[in-house]
């Protein structure tokens, strides 16, 4: 039986509409027999209809327990293209019969389309993150920072990228939440209420979204799985998303199913859109950024 892993790397992990990008694919050989490329691709849903894919022959043999490169091949997405853009990957690979000395054609495989890169138009927004400032907030609200980074977004949090006099803490918040296009909080467990064994957190996180769910501004709640919200951001729980702090994979993966449509909202500030979109996210079903990789095996004829 063969088995390997095939895996690609894009040169960017973000596009604009209208962008040349490419790709480049490696094979890794986990079995015991030999194994030999002979093309490598993938089709982005625009090019469907029409069945159309990039592709780039290549004329490999991967030795067992080897891992090659196999090729490289650009592609084009289209001015009209923006947001998520899903694809899949296909290969033609042969595998050698050292009983029979000759090589037997496994055929053409193609993946799910389940896999995407992201196409964002400019401009880019700029989003308030409520969030903690101390080491044991910024663990995890760093990091789903960086995802909200990658979708076209400069981020803003008081006390991080910039400090302010306690004495005019409540107004340079206000000022920073007014000159954004959005609010992102993101819900971090902070301290446990001893009466009801709740979870709950930062208590400015309340104020903040007040302020923007007040000034109009598009607001999402990042919300711990663990944390139960009351105030305001407890009773918008129709614009919120769970995550597990253990699993902020799983957190990229469902933001690369809503953040399209909240940059919709912020460009056109229809809420009902973005709740129909926000409603509808249950399971990741995305498979986002630079990096892909692909496992396989078959049974020799």
């Amino acid at each position: 039986m063969a088995n390997w892993i095939l895996r690609w790397n894009f040169s960017k992990t973000t596009y604009q509409p209208g962008d040349t990008g490419s790709v480049q694919f490696w094979l890794e050989n986990t079995g015991d027999t030999y194994l030999h490329a002979t093309e490598v691709g993938l089709q982005f849903e625009f090019q469907q209809k029409q069945d159309l894919y990039y592709y780039s022959s290549c004329n490999t043999q991967v030795a067992p327990r080897a891992n090659l490169y196999l090729s490289l091949f650009t592609f084009e997405i289209p001015k009209l293209i923006a947001g998520i853009v899903r694809y899949r990957v296909c290969y033609h690979l042969w595998e050698y019969d050292s009983l029979r000395r000759s090589w037997t054609d496994l055929g053409k495989s193609w993946s799910e389309s389940n896999h995407y890169i992201k196409a964002l138009p400019l401009p880019y927004y700029r989003a308030f993150v409520s969030r903690g400032v101390p080491p044991e907030d910024r663990v995890v609200g760093d990091q789903i920072v960086d995802m909200v980074r990658e979708w076209g977004f400069e981020t803003y949090t008081v006390g991080i990228e910039e400090t302010a006099d306690p004495s005019l803490l409540k107004e340079v918040v206000r000022d920073q939440i007014i000159k954004s296009d959005c609010l992102i909080a993101i819900a971090t467990p902070r301290y446990l209420d001893a009466l009801r064994g709740l979870w709950r957190t930062l208590e400015w996180l309340h104020g903040e979204v007040g302020i923007a769910y007040g000034k109009e501004r598009p607001v999402l709640v990042l919300e711990d799985e663990a944390v139960t919200l009351g105030g305001l951001p407890g009773e918008m729980k129709d614009l919120a998303l769970s995550y597990n702090s253990l699993n902020l994979e799983e957190l990229r993966q469902r933001l690369g199913g809503i953040m399209s449509p909240f940059r919709e909202w912020i460009a056109s500030r229809k809420r009902d859109e973005f709740l129909k979109t926000l409603a509808k996210i249950g399971v990741p079903l995305l498979i986002g950024g630079i990096i892909g990789y692909l496992i396989g095996s078959s049974k020799k004829s």
